[in-house]
């Protein structure tokens, strides 16, 4: 009897928890309906409209692809070098042209100096001491030669490169109207340089361990008639005085 009483007693309590669970479970559903619905009727939207900007984005972007270049290809040392040679031709085609004009002492009678000397000192010094690899010998000899029988001169009427030795004696003479370029590279960490005068017939000066060198070639510039002055009657040449 005492047994039968408390199964009696164990399946009511079983049957009011599970009441008591499903009272819970629907108060739980009751009131988290509401929130959820709120939740989500307050959650922003997002609207995502096509416009006519997406077709130039697309058309743009397959410009850039159209556009891109492929590497360029790596330029070996002697094409450089013929391309060089090529721009070297095409200026000089384009700068020279006609033929020089004969100078004699009378062309230049009364001018004023600006720059006379042998080549640089320090050059001949330089030459001198790179004679003890052997190798050198040949570019020493020809520094000492530069040395002992070239002169530089240039005055407001010319230009003039003397070679006084035993073997050959010359004098070159030209004047402004006949330069159309002047090239000037630095040497001995810029207390020398080399310089290249172009003339009107294609014929090129050489100077070689110039003093002085950007002060020499700015004022050969600054007397150098333009294309526009050599086409000029009006071009004042400093040789016609």
């Amino acid at each position: 009897h005492n047994h039968t009483n408390q199964r009696a007693m164990i399946a009511q309590n079983t049957m009011s928890r599970a009441s008591s669970v499903r009272t819970h479970s629907r108060l739980g559903h009751a009131l988290a309906a509401p929130r959820s619905h709120a939740a989500i009727s307050a959650r922003p939207r997002l609207v995502c409209r096509a416009s006519d900007d997406d077709g130039d984005f697309e058309s743009k972007i397959a410009a850039l692809k159209l556009s891109k270049k492929k590497p360029e290809k790596r330029v070996s040392f002697e094409e450089r070098k013929k391309e060089q040679k090529a721009k070297a031709a095409a200026i000089a085609a384009e700068t020279t042209s006609g033929t020089m004009t004969t100078m004699s002492e009378a062309d230049w009678a009364g001018e004023t100096v600006f720059y006379e000397g042998a080549p640089s000192s320090g050059e001949t010094a330089v030459n001198v001491a790179l004679a003890a690899t052997l190798v050198w010998l040949p570019l020493t000899a020809a520094a000492l030669g530069r040395k002992l029988w070239i002169n530089y001169k240039i005055t407001d009427k010319r230009v003039c490169v003397e070679t006084d030795s035993p073997f050959k004696k010359e004098s070159l003479n030209v004047g402004y109207s006949d330069i159309v370029r002047v090239d000037v590279v630095g040497r001995g960490v810029g207390l020398w340089g080399d310089a290249v005068i172009t003339c009107r017939d294609g014929s090129k000066i050489e100077m070689r361990g110039l003093e002085k060198f950007l002060e020499v070639k700015k004022y050969i510039e600054e007397r150098m008639p333009t294309q526009k002055q050599r086409e000029s009657s009006e071009y004042y040449d400093p040789m016609a005085e």
